[in-house]
């Protein structure tokens, strides 16, 4: 693919309903958070991995990551619309997804599926009627993230835009990870 792409993956939370900290939870050979960028830089030139919460351990894990730019947010217990704000203003390229770093099981497929539709501003992927991650944007949404406070969401801006919601084969879209059973569930797919 010819086309450069930004990934701003959100991996600043504290992981308090799950117990422990998630994004560096093993999964196979790697960790959670690792399989997640992985399958993003696929497709994705760069990965914007917007941390918080023990941001010391991602810049460890990431460090010799040449296409990963690690941006730490300082405002993270605001919600992940502060994560949002802040990866954003790293993107270079014309679009972007919106990834969380707790989705590892995201198959590459749907990003690549979701490059393939252009002049709607926003695109998500839905699987079975219901819509999940990752999000492609257009540059354009990020002056409409940017100029709202951290109490809204996303959705509140996406509101904003025409959307295309565009059917996947990847349940996967709809998991994240925020308890120990759904990473017990998320090993039991992974093997």
């Amino acid at each position: 693919m010819d086309e450069k792409i930004d990934c701003v993956m959100l991996a600043a939370g504290a992981s308090s309903r799950m117990g422990s900290w998630k994004l560096t939870l093993p999964l196979g050979n790697s960790t959670v958070i690792e399989c997640s960028v992985n399958g993003a830089l696929e497709v994705c030139s760069r990965v914007i991995l917007v941390s918080g919460f023990r941001a010391e351990e991602l810049e460890r894990l990431f460090c010799d990551w040449k296409n990963v730019t690690l941006v730490v947010n300082d405002q993270y217990t605001k919600g992940m619309f502060s994560s949002i704000k802040t990866g954003v203003t790293r993107v270079h390229t014309d679009r972007f997804f919106v990834a969380l770093g707790d989705m590892p099981l995201v198959d590459p497929a749907v990003y690549k599926r979701l490059v393939q539709f252009r002049n709607v501003p926003v695109i998500i992927p839905k699987y079975k009627g219901k819509k999940g991650h990752p999000i492609l944007l257009a540059k354009k949404v990020i002056k409409a993230i940017t100029a709202l406070d951290e109490t809204r969401t996303l959705r509140d801006v996406l509101a904003q835009f025409p959307t295309l919601a565009v059917p996947v084969e990847n349940s996967h879209i709809l998991h994240d990870i925020d308890s120990q059973e759904d990473y017990e569930n998320l090993i039991s797919h992974r093997t």
